[in-house]
């Protein structure tokens, strides 16, 4: 069994101290080096330094891109089922 790892990170202004799975790690990471990224975008396109003001627009942000990713996904998921379905009613039609 695997022990978690304690991983500490800074979001914006704030220091969080955690504990993740090692095979998470990576993923942490990459997720809070993303949340800083988009801080530093929205201090800049705003011209705020409120922290609460940036870290909203963060999470408006990141919420956002879930939504538009899961619309893709289930949009993608219906186009290959869909295809499949023709693919299958050929495969019937030119059966011998």
């Amino acid at each position: 069994m695997s022990q978690n790892l304690p991983c500490n990170l800074i979001l914006g202004i704030q220091t969080i101290a955690m504990k993740v799975d090692p095979q998470e790690e990576a993923y942490v990471r990459n997720a809070a080096n993303l949340v800083n990224r988009l801080v530093k975008y929205y201090e800049q396109q705003t011209n705020s330094s409120d922290p609460s003001a940036v870290m909203a627009l963060v999470a408006l942000d990141l919420a956002m891109c879930g939504i538009k990713f899961d619309e893709q996904h289930r949009s993608l998921e219906s186009n290959i089922l869909n295809e499949n379905k023709q693919l299958l009613e050929l495969t019937e039609i030119y059966a011998i």
